[in-house]
């Protein structure tokens, strides 16, 4: 019913706004419907708890109920805490966080495709910076009710906004900073974000860049915070094989699969509309088969006891199977929810357990399984 009300009476609404604005009214309202999700939970979930059971999975050393997460991007200056856990998420990834404030990229930004069930996004990193964030942070994260990790980018500097804080010399320095400012905080783990495609500076490439991050991040890591990695989908062969040995030589726990792409390619939106549109990253479901393939790329690249966490164009429950048995211990969404609304996670959840039951195996069997 819940699925109804949002696609026929919710949905049509809010896609006649500009994009931008609908995405922030719903998080105005998010907080007053946390009653409704609970509801919605108890109702959707009832009388599953044996097949709920297969779906625990553990990430970075922490077990998890079940593995569906929250992509960064929802909640980048950590406004709504209190609310992710109700949307039925196991854990989430705020940010991106960068050293500097920025106002990101000129609107519009942010466009749908309704045809695709897609989104193209270049906000260009806007958010609050790194000291606001971790202020803000280190007086609620206590009181949080799943694991918080944290995503890092670098500063999209041609659009950052004035403070007092000192401009990075270089995207080292810029993405230690923002460490720096989070690494006595209890988080879940840190991802480095190096793949934005919808800055000035676009995808990192060079694995030497790569090697002086890890460096200057585990000279800071008192804590020993789990890092991770967020790989593009567009990157090549070349640059995963260096980036993965770069990453066994840090000890980098595991990788986040993927980003947004920069391809068009099989749209069904008018291409005249695309074109329109111009550049940003790609997200939803017509990169689904470019994640699953950068999962399978890196779970054959990888060392055994690092971790792989699916991101990119899974909507439902078939797509998370399919990312778990390329090699994923957990995913996360987003984009999907624009298209389903905010039930969408606890609906997963079911229906991704009622899949599990039928097979007659847990997740983590399943872990890897067709590769």
């Amino acid at each position: 019913m819940e699925n109804w009300i949002y696609k026929n009476l919710v949905r049509p609404a809010l896609f006649q706004m500009d994009v931008e604005e609908a995405h922030n009214l719903g998080h105005r309202l998010l907080p007053a419907s946390r009653g409704l999700l609970e509801v919605a939970a108890n109702r959707l979930l009832q009388g599953l708890d044996a097949e709920l059971g297969l779906l625990a999975t553990t990430v970075a050393g922490r077990a998890l109920p079940h593995p569906i997460g929250l992509a960064a991007g929802f909640d980048k200056n950590v406004r709504l805490l209190d609310e992710l856990a109700a949307l039925g998420f196991s854990l989430a990834e705020i940010g991106s966080v960068t050293a500097l404030p920025g106002r990101g990229n000129v609107r519009p930004r942010l466009f749908r495709l309704p045809l695709d069930g897609a989104v193209i996004n270049r906000l260009g990193l806007n958010g609050e910076g790194a000291d606001a964030v971790a202020l803000r942070l280190a007086g609620r994260i206590g009181a949080s009710q799943i694991p918080l990790a944290l995503n890092i980018a670098p500063t999209n500097i041609a659009c950052a906004l004035p403070c007092t804080t000192p401009v990075p010399s270089t995207m080292e320095e810029d993405i230690a900073y923002t460490f720096a400012r989070f690494k006595n905080l209890p988080l879940h783990y840190v991802t480095i974000n190096t793949s934005c495609p919808n800055t000035h500076d676009g995808v990192l490439k060079e694995s030497s860049q790569l090697r002086n991050i890890l460096l200057r991040i585990g000279g800071q890591n008192s804590q020993n915070l789990p890092v991770f990695l967020k790989l593009s989908p567009d990157a090549n062969d070349a640059f995963l094989k260096q980036a993965l040995e770069i990453a066994g030589e840090f000890n980098v726990r595991g990788f986040v699969l993927g980003n947004t792409s920069t391809t068009r390619n099989g749209l069904r939106t008018d291409p005249a509309l695309i074109a329109a549109i111009g550049a940003g990253g790609l997200s939803g479901t017509p990169i689904r088969a470019l994640a699953l393939n950068l999962i399978r790329r890196v779970a054959r690249l990888k060392r055994a006891e690092q971790e792989i966490i699916a991101c990119g164009g899974l909507s439902e429950a078939q797509d998370i199977l399919a990312a778990i048995k390329a090699g994923a211990q957990a995913v996360q969404i987003y984009t999907a929810m624009v298209y389903e609304g905010p039930f969408h996670a606890i609906r997963l959840r079911r229906d991704l357990a009622l899949l599990l039951a039928r097979s007659g195996k847990s997740l983590a069997e399943l872990v890897g399984s067709e590769l």
